[in-house]
């Protein structure tokens, strides 16, 4: 169960960053054209290349107005050597776009509790149409709790606060230079499996840019020592 759990955890951390955020029309991050994507370098505390992150917008539909990409996303190794895999969506509607956290747990994450009663809350990543610096974004979380036979068997919370647009800077990344929205959050993060919690906190920035997307980010313990980054190598 513990192993079972630090794998659901994994995924879903790793399906929330990079998130490719889109506004203005749904374009002002990235043109919502299928098959065109990002790639994505990994690297920990030292600068070392951990690995890659392909993500690729598999199907654009409208739907009166709203707007629904999904999205295909791919992780690889420092030898290039595919590790994971999974789909979620990004929806835009009126003066928002916003991802359903509830869509990051595709059927693989799920394999090892699908003999349980899973129970899922919780609201979306939203980022407005008209980003400005100096504003605070909305918060966001989900709360997973996890039945078998009527006993609670584990519990799962990730909370993002503290978002807010820092500053509007020059960032270069092995894909170019672009001009970028600096935001900041704060992620916390808690399982339970059998009563015993384990609780973890980190710090994120990250860079966005107009009709690209997210092109830099950095995680930060506790202590706020750089834990790793990652940055947009190549637009396709």
């Amino acid at each position: 169960m513990k192993s079972t759990i630090q794998t659901l955890a994994f995924g879903i951390l790793f399906l929330m960053i990079p998130f490719v955020a889109f506004s203005q029309m749904c374009n002002y991050y990235l043109p919502l054209v299928e098959n065109t994507g990002l790639v994505y370098e990994h690297y920990d505390q030292r600068d070392r290349l951990e690995g890659s992150q392909t993500i690729t917008i598999k199907q654009v539909e409208t739907e009166g107005d709203r707007i629904i990409a999904t999205l295909a996303t791919e992780q690889f190794d420092r030898r290039n050597r595919p590790q994971f895999e999974a789909e979620y969506n990004i929806v835009c509607e009126g003066n928002i776009l916003y991802i359903d956290m509830e869509s990051l747990l595709n059927e693989a994450m799920l394999e090892g509790f699908k003999d349980m009663d899973m129970q899922i809350e919780g609201d979306g990543i939203i980022f407005p149409t008209d980003m400005r610096v100096g504003e605070t974004l909305p918060d966001a979380s989900m709360n997973i709790s996890i039945r078998s036979g009527g006993m609670q068997m584990a519990e799962m919370q990730i909370r993002i606060t503290d978002r807010e647009v820092l500053s509007k800077e020059t960032v270069t990344v092995p894909a170019g230079t672009f001009e970028a929205f600096k935001i900041s959050y704060v992620t916390h993060f808690e399982t339970r499996a059998m009563g015993i919690p384990i609780r973890s906190r980190s710090k994120s920035i990250e860079y966005h840019a107009e009709n690209v997307g997210l092109v830099r980010s950095e995680t930060y313990n506790e202590r706020d020592r750089l834990q790793g980054s990652q940055v947009l190598s190549r637009v396709f």
